[in-house]
């Protein structure tokens, strides 16, 4: 039975560097398998079917990352089945140093051996902000979808989907701030509790949270403002469309001019 840790060298620095080098170093030196990813979030995106073939070359992995639960929807969102291996996680946000290396001490008790070090990056020039859906507390309102003006979100069957991350704009949280189900997770969120992906959640806290915040983003009239924000985006699209059809429709005419 093969066993490996994969590390998530954190791209948002939810903990400090030294932290950070603290642990990659503690990996090096006890001389066991592990794969250093730059950003777990960024690579879930662009790197997809290269992290799923990460976490399915062992039967045994050990994740040291943030909150489990949001490790968890980004391992969904690469097309990796959780439930079908034994995965174990280390959050490293709540977790101190000495307890992180106790626990991969006991995991690879009985191991012998060492492999060499992978490290395995992600696209620097991406920030890789976006939000990740947990479907077990989804109830399809379509809230967020209504209510971005990026195009980040779809309705697809019933379902919304994020089919735009890279539209998200960096650090803009407001989606899962003011989801009724508190089912939106930005792993990257710098504050704890349920939009971090934080496993325990106090649902009247969350409640009370969710209700100043759409006060504060949305004013006391819901529906109207996600109308007007329905149509803001509208606009936008059709912007959008409008600047791309005449940026090609100018390279043609040069390229008609050139020859």
């Amino acid at each position: 039975m093969s066993k490996k840790v994969i590390f998530c060298n954190c791209g948002a620095k939810l903990i400090g560097n030294d932290r950070l080098d603290g642990i990659a170093e503690y990996l090096n030196l006890a001389e066991h398998p592990f794969v250093e990813i730059s950003d777990l979030c960024g690579c879930s995106v662009d790197r997809k079917s290269e992290t799923r073939d990460l976490f399915v070359e062992a039967d045994e992995v050990l994740i040291i990352a943030c909150y489990p639960r949001a490790v968890r929807l980004l391992l969904e969102n690469s097309g990796i089945d959780h439930h079908s291996r034994k995965f174990s996680y280390l959050n490293f946000r709540e977790m101190k140093d000495y307890q992180i290396f106790a626990e991969i001490s006991i995991f690879f008790i009985g191991e012998t051996g060492k492999d060499e070090v992978t490290e395995f990056k992600s696209n620097a020039e991406w920030p890789s902000w976006f939000p990740m859906i947990d479907y077990s507390r989804c109830n399809t309102c379509g809230q967020c979808a209504d209510f971005c003006l990026f195009g980040v979100y779809e309705k697809i069957d019933n379902k919304v989907v994020v089919v735009n991350p890279k539209g998200c704009k960096n650090n803009c949280p407001a989606c899962g701030r003011i989801c009724p189900q508190t089912a939106i997770v930005f792993p990257k969120y710098e504050h704890e509790g349920a939009i971090a992906g934080a496993d325990t959640i106090d649902e009247i806290a969350e409640q009370q949270r969710q209700s100043h915040d759409i006060d504060s983003i949305l004013g006391s009239n819901i529906y109207k403002a996600l109308e007007m924000r329905k149509a803001k985006r509208q606009s936008i699209i059709r912007s959008s469309a409008m600047q791309q059809a005449i940026a090609e429709r100018e390279k043609a005419l040069a390229e008609k001019k050139g020859n």
